[in-house]
């Protein structure tokens, strides 16, 4: 993580709103050279406190496909998230360093995008401290109500 470090989250998110008008200003910088749907994502969703419930990642293909069960973007309705990355280079898990881990990856905290000569990147931190790093190019994503994957309906 770049922007919104471990350190900084165990800190107390200390300048909080300076440390986001920062990224916000940077995202807003690179905003052409990202996917339309990575930016319309970003503007109509959220990933803050999301359980990833699946992941599924593909080298032939270059594809790596994430479910996440969080929320809408205010807070008060469970939304399924489907993301797809597409022309993958890299997907790296950095799972909490102890010796005991006493829960699960956790929820979602903070994701940050960044442009690079490669493509784009996506680094996420759990609350666990573990953080998953993503390079792409290409991006889509749909998201529905959790009843429509019990039952089928949101393929």
């Amino acid at each position: 993580m770049k922007y919104f470090t471990k350190a900084w989250w165990e800190n107390g998110c200390e300048d909080a709103q300076q440390l986001f008008a920062e990224y916000n200003a940077y995202l807003e910088s690179i905003q052409d050279q990202l996917p339309k749907e990575l930016i319309q994502f970003n503007e109509l969703h959220t990933l803050h406190d999301a359980e990833i419930k699946r992941i599924a990642f593909s080298q032939v293909d270059a594809k790596l496909n994430m479910d996440f069960l969080g929320w809408d973007y205010e807070f008060q309705f469970p939304v399924r998230y489907h993301l797809q990355f597409l022309s993958v280079s890299r997907f790296e898990q950095i799972f909490p360093q102890a010796d005991y881990v006493e829960q699960e990856l956790g929820d979602l905290g903070y994701w940050e995008y960044e442009k690079l000569s490669q493509g784009i990147e996506m680094r996420m931190l759990f609350v666990s401290g573990a953080e998953f790093i993503v390079l792409f190019s290409g991006f889509e994503f749909s998201s529905s109500t959790p009843e429509a994957w019990r039952d089928g309906s949101h393929v």
